[in-house]
């Protein structure tokens, strides 16, 4: 009985494989030019770890995401908002923004939050080798949430309850409506018939009191034994 061959894997399969194994990652950065090229993980010019990935949090609260790097080059913050095309770069310090970079560490501080601020952040390095690229992290996406009062909730069920107690009056209506409409017309429809019983029946058909009286009378002479025809 022959053997199972085994697969054969080429040498760039293989290759492949054990960047998966090894938990390379490849992504993708930016040339001066705006080509996209992508560079694997093991490149020293594309080691950026942007965390965390995803923040939901309430307006007015403090909003801050780390990257860390390798080298002490500088490092750019952008932002893609929901209306944009490409990430935008972000506007110096002020009040509201604030960058911080510590060794190999950068950070992005955003104080008392709002809606305007929803969108991916990426931090973006220029990397002193290679071609002049930049590389840049994976991107976190901050999703702004709003808050709500104790008059807020309570209106809100109040609306709920009225809604509910519409939706059960609609119900019970269009639930019973049809009901009553079947149950009325099958009561016209037994009166309709009880009219139509005598229908189509002629007065000459019909015998009246004195007819009877005297067919009754002339079979009680008959079963005497008297004959009609007899005076």
């Amino acid at each position: 009985m022959a053997g199972l061959g085994l697969p054969t894997i080429s040498k760039e399969g293989l290759r492949v494989l054990l960047l998966i194994l090894s938990g390379e990652m490849i992504l993708k950065v930016q040339t001066a030019n705006g080509d996209v090229i992508q560079v694997p993980r093991g490149n020293s010019c594309s080691k950026l770890w942007q965390r965390p990935r995803f923040v939901a949090k309430k307006r007015d609260s403090s909003f801050e995401v780390t990257c860390s790097i390798e080298h002490s080059s500088e490092v750019t913050w952008l932002v893609k908002r929901e209306s944009d095309l490409v990430p935008q770069a972000l506007p110096p310090d002020n009040g509201h923004l604030m960058r911080v970079k510590n060794n190999n560490t950068a950070t992005l501080i955003i104080t008392k939050i709002q809606f305007e601020d929803n969108g991916i952040y990426y931090c973006e390095q220029k990397c002193m080798e290679g071609p002049r690229q930049n590389a840049r992290g994976c991107g976190t996406e901050l999703r702004v949430m709003g808050f709500s009062t104790m008059a807020q909730l309570k209106r809100r069920n109040t609306l709920k309850d009225a809604i509910i107690m519409v939706q059960t009056l609609l119900i019970i209506v269009f639930i019973t409506v049809p009901i009553f409409l079947l149950l009325d017309k099958d009561e016209s429809k037994v009166a309709l018939e009880d009219d139509h019983t005598y229908e189509g029946l002629e007065i000459d058909q019909t015998a009246t009191y004195e007819d009877i009286v005297t067919l009754r009378t002339g079979e009680v002479k008959w079963s005497v034994g008297e004959h009609p025809g007899q005076e």
